[in-house]
């Protein structure tokens, strides 16, 4: 079963977005493989154990959605070299390892129902043909062409509008959050303003555990009313470290003790439009989600 470990953990994230119930699932997976194993033991492993991970994400999902989340949510970031080992793509993947581990991809599946993520999934992330696929759903081929065709559908436009992950675009990236941390430290928020997009979000996930912004902030106007009142209140990092987490570099920071609701913690990225603007900036204190990142005590 180890061999399987970072495949089922790869299909349990992206169902997911969260690497604390991905882990949890793998052991739910091995639990049920190691009490009730499939009765045909011949044949490969791997297709019980996704039915079974598939079963219990499309569970965890559900059980999600009637749970209140406080303000914006994000996926838990997780280190990219993990998102991508030990996982095979079948002859029918759309989406390659690095853009289906992407933040940007795993928000844009939340727009999917349960059953319908699970399908795009196991068929255009994992490549798995349609009668595999069929089979790890408990449906028949054409109900699961009928849901791929509504997946595929609902994800068109949101692919359309990102750029690929290639090594260009993940150096231009990591150049871009340099020079955003650089002209936020200098206070000189009209060299910020020029870095961003017309259309620029904002998110921040703070689970209701530390002060953050309870809505998404759209275009520049919004989104730097909030900079320029927080920007000068925030102390300088005790600590700070550029990491490679979904596919795309990220900055995390600690800063000293700070008061009330305050994190010291903070993790955040960003995503480029076509001409290299910043269209999108991601950051999280929520503690839970941050287990990726090794923060001095």
């Amino acid at each position: 079963m180890d061999s399987h470990r970072s495949a089922i953990f790869g299909l349990c994230y992206r169902m997911t977005g969260s690497a604390a119930d991905a882990e949890d699932l793998v052991q739910e997976t091995f639990r049920k493989a190691l009490e009730h194993p499939p009765p045909d033991r011949e044949r490969s492993l791997r297709p019980w154990l996704l039915r079974v991970a598939t079963n219990l994400s499309i569970d965890a999902l559900r059980r999600r959605k009637r749970e209140h989340y406080f303000g914006p949510w994000l996926p838990a970031p997780v280190d990219t070299d993990r998102l991508i080992a030990s996982i095979e793509p079948g002859p029918e993947m759309r989406y390659d390892l690095f853009e289906s581990a992407t933040s940007a991809f795993l928000m844009a599946l939340e727009v999917l129902d349960p059953r319908e993520r699970a399908v795009l999934v196991l068929r255009d992330v994992l490549g798995l043909t349609g009668p595999e696929t069929a089979e790890i759903m408990g449906e028949s081929a054409g109900n699961v062409r009928v849901i791929l065709h509504r997946s595929r559908k609902r994800l068109g436009q949101i692919r359309e509008a990102r750029a690929p992950i290639t090594p260009e675009l993940r150096d231009q990236t990591a150049r871009r959050l340099r020079e955003l941390v650089m002209r936020l430290g200098l206070r000189d928020f009209d060299g910020v303003v020029r870095l961003l997009a017309d259309d620029i979000t904002s998110v921040h996930d703070g689970a209701g555990e530390f002060t953050a912004a309870v809505r998404v902030l759209r275009g520049i106007a919004d989104v730097m009313r909030l900079y320029s009142e927080i920007v000068p209140q925030t102390p300088w990092p005790t600590w700070s470290e550029e990491l490679d987490l979904n596919a795309l570099p990220a900055i995390a920071v600690r800063y000293p003790e700070r008061s009330g609701a305050l994190a010291r913690n903070l993790l955040f990225w960003v995503e480029l439009d076509p001409a290299g603007q910043i269209a999108a900036f991601r950051g999280i204190v929520a503690s839970a989600k941050l287990g990726a990142v090794r923060f001095p005590r």
